[in-house]
């Protein structure tokens, strides 16, 4: 029996719609989960393959990425497995597969992620290793015979979340809020500077939009693990590619696979 799952993607304006297309094909077209495909969205869509397109009017559409978390708080008891997603970033059937077979093995403590890359020719990015963020080299842990790592920029503009998952978050905190750091009592910040290797004055870091996906691995009650065993099978592709050479406006916030590679290396010898 296909596992009953549900993708709520975000979608702002018509400039990513082919994007959108392409990531709701790939969801479809899943051998061994049923996906149900919602789209928040600010304009209508044409798409037959969505199921329900569900349409906002905001004052700040920097919260329209948050109505999401709430369509799945709607619908927690219906599904088995959840996605967050926004319109361009391409999930792929194994990126389900691999997340049970990884929350079978890692301790409730413990939650799976993806690490976000681009392409250039025959080159790949990661827009997320840059700055100060880096992997975290005392947090390598085996389990079933598999090397984990945290990485502590938790971004990754989507989560997945099985039942159980969900359920823990939801209970440490208002799924449909976004956390407010300024209100976390010490201790808790303690506990999350702890858990993640964190330094308290780096853990609110991310925008109103980032936190969508942020919020979970941040205040969930698990701490973001990749498999650096089975490194390739956990990259998501920002499918436009725009922070490469810095387009539209965006920063060059990029890492060459070098210097990704470099890192695995380092992870692996430890």
């Amino acid at each position: 029996m296909r596992i009953k799952t549900l993708a709520v993607l975000v979608n702002y304006g018509d400039e990513q719609l082919d994007y959108l297309d392409q990531v709701v094909k790939s969801l479809k077209n899943f051998k061994k989960y049923k996906v149900t495909v919602i789209v928040n969205s600010n304009i209508p869509i044409n798409n037959d393959l969505i199921d329900f397109v569900n349409i906002f009017k905001l004052d700040d559409y920097q919260l329209l990425p948050l109505t999401c978390r709430t369509t799945i708080w709607n619908n927690k008891n219906g599904y088995d497995l959840f996605i967050y997603g926004e319109n361009d970033h391409l999930f792929k059937e194994i990126h389900l597969d691999k997340h049970l077979e990884y929350s079978n093995i890692l301790p409730d403590s413990r939650i799976t992620g993806l690490i976000q890359y681009e392409e250039a020719g025959n080159s790949t990015y990661y827009p997320g290793y840059h700055g100060y963020f880096e992997w975290n080299y005392k947090s390598v842990e085996v389990y079933d015979g598999k090397k984990f790592a945290h990485f502590n920029n938790v971004h990754q503009a989507t989560f997945i979340l099985t039942k159980n998952q969900l359920d823990r978050v939801i209970s440490k905190f208002d799924f449909k809020v976004l956390v407010n750091e300024n209100t976390l009592k010490s201790e808790i910040l303690r506990k999350i500077r702890k858990l993640l290797g964190l330094k308290v004055d780096r853990i609110n870091k991310y925008s109103v939009k980032c936190k969508v996906n942020t919020d979970v691995f941040l205040y969930g009650g698990m701490k973001k693990m990749i498999c650096i065993s089975e490194f390739e099978d956990n990259l998501i592709h920002h499918l436009p590619n725009l922070y490469i050479d810095g387009k539209k406006g965006r920063n060059k916030l990029r890492a060459t696979e070098n210097q990704m590679n470099k890192a695995l290396k380092k992870l692996h010898s430890l």
